[in-house]
C-alpha cells in the first residue's frame, strides 16, 4: 500500500480545475492597474512640481528685473538732479497800488511869477559828442607780447633739446661704426693670416724601404715598414736629427704633424702602397717652402 501512488487530478471534477487559476489572474490584473495608477499619479505630481518650480524661477527673475529697473531709474533721477540743480527763483515783487484816500480835500496850487519883464530864454541844447575810439591799454598789449615771446622761447628750447638728442645719437652711431670698422679690420687680418697658413704646396715623393733617407721639403723621410695586404705603412720623419715616427698609417690618410714649436703643421699623404715602396706627397706652407737645389 505504501508504494502505490494515485493521481488526484483524475478524481477531481473539471469545474474545480478550471476555477483555481481565476483568482491568480485577477490579482495580477489588479496589481497592474494599481501600478499604472501609481505611475500616473507620480507623473502628475512630478509635472506639477516642475511647473511650480519653473513659475517660481520666472517670478524670481521678474522680481530681480523689476528691482534692477527701479535701481537704474533712481540712479537716472539722481544724475538729472546733479546735472540740473534747481535755481531758486527770486520772489516776484508785487506792486501794491497806492492807497488813495477817499473824499480828500483838493491840494492848493501855487504859481510863481518872474520878477523881470523879460520873457524866459530857453537853455542851450548840449551837443552830444561821440567818444573817440580809445586804443587798448598798454598793459594788455605787453601781456600779449610777453605770452608770444614765452611761447617762442619754449619752442626754441624744445627744438634745441631735440637737436642735442639727435647730435648725441649721431655721435653714438659714429662711435659704433668706428668700432665695427676696427673689428672688421682685425677680422680681415685674422682671415688673411688663416689663409696664409692654409695655402700649401704639395711635394711628391717615392720612398724605398731601407736605411736610406730622402729629403722632402724641410724634413727628411725614411720608410720603416710596409704591409701590402692591409695597405699600411710606418715612416720616420727627421728634422734637425730628431725622428718623429708615424706608425701604422693607412692608405690616403692625412697625417698632420708639427716638427717644432711656432711652426705651421705639415701633412703627409700616401697614395700608393707597394711591396717595398710607398708613393705620396707632403704638403708644406707656401711661406715655409724651401728652395730646391
Amino acid at each position: 500500500m505504501a508504494g502505490i501512488e494515485f493521481d488526484r487530478q483524475i478524481f477531481a471534477s473539471p469545474s474545480e480545475v478550471q476555477r483555481k487559476p481565476a483568482p491568480q489572474a485577477l490579482g495580477a490584473i489588479l496589481l497592474v492597474v494599481a501600478l499604472g495608477l501609481a505611475g500616473l499619479v507620480g507623473y502628475k505630481i512630478f509635472t506639477q512640481a516642475s511647473q511650480n518650480n519653473a513659475i517660481a524661477a520666472a517670478n524670481a527673475q521678474v522680481e530681480q528685473l523689476q528691482q534692477q529697473l527701479a535701481d537704474s531709474q533712481k540712479r537716472i533721477e539722481e544724475l538729472e538732479k546733479r546735472r540740473k540743480p534747481a535755481k531758486a527763483e527770486p520772489p516776484a515783487a508785487t506792486a501794491e497800488p497806492p492807497v488813495v484816500a477817499k473824499n480828500s480835500p483838493p491840494k492848493p496850487v501855487y504859481r510863481i511869477a518872474a520878477g523881470s519883464a523879460l520873457p524866459p530864454q530857453p537853455k542851450p541844447v548840449a551837443v552830444a559828442q561821440t567818444p573817440a575810439v580809445q586804443s587798448p591799454a598798454p598793459s594788455v598789449v605787453d601781456a600779449k607780447i610777453e605770452a608770444k615771446t614765452a611761447a617762442m622761447q619754449s619752442e626754441l628750447a624744445a627744438n634745441h633739446e631735440a637737436w642735442e638728442a639727435t647730435t648725441n645719437r649721431l655721435a653714438d652711431v659714429v662711435g659704433v661704426v668706428g668700432q665695427q670698422q676696427n673689428e672688421l679690420s682685425e677680422t680681415r687680418e685674422t682671415v688673411n693670416q688663416l689663409l696664409a697658413k692654409t695655402q700649401r704646396h704639395a711635394l711628391s715623393f717615392e720612398l724605398q724601404r731601407g736605411s736610406t733617407r730622402m729629403p722632402v721639403g724641410p724634413v727628411t723621410l725614411q720608410l720603416r715598414s710596409v704591409d701590402m695586404k692591409s695597405q699600411r705603412y710606418s715612416v720616420c720623419v727627421y728634422f734637425e736629427d730628431r725622428c718623429i715616427e708615424l706608425k701604422d698609417r693607412v692608405l690616403n690618410e692625412v697625417v698632420v704633424f708639427v716638427v717644432s714649436r711656432n711652426t705651421a703643421p705639415l701633412e703627409l699623404v700616401a697614395t700608393r702602397v707597394l711591396h717595398d715602396q710607398i708613393v705620396g706627397y707632403l704638403q708644406v706652407p707656401v711661406e715655409k717652402q724651401p728652395q730646391q737645389k
